[in-house]
């Protein structure tokens, strides 16, 4: 994460609370769908989180975007 950002109260209570329910809650509903181990859990989420890597082609492709 960029050092120059950190989210405001306001964003720790509201949208960023709110996402991290809502993924949790996605997340176990897909466990419990699949009777998958938590294994394959973590594994998911690394996946999903490298999608996000600053390194990550798709990091530069929404960097691109955000230039233009």
């Amino acid at each position: 994460m960029p050092s120059d950002w950190n989210p405001s109260e306001h964003q720790k209570e509201g949208p960023i609370s709110r996402s991290y329910e809502l993924v949790h809650e996605e997340i176990e509903r897909l466990q419990n769908e699949l009777n998958c181990p938590d294994e394959f859990i973590y594994d998911f989420l690394e996946a999903i989180r490298d999608h996000y890597s600053p390194t990550s082609s798709f990091a530069r492709i929404r960097h691109k975007k955000k230039s233009i």
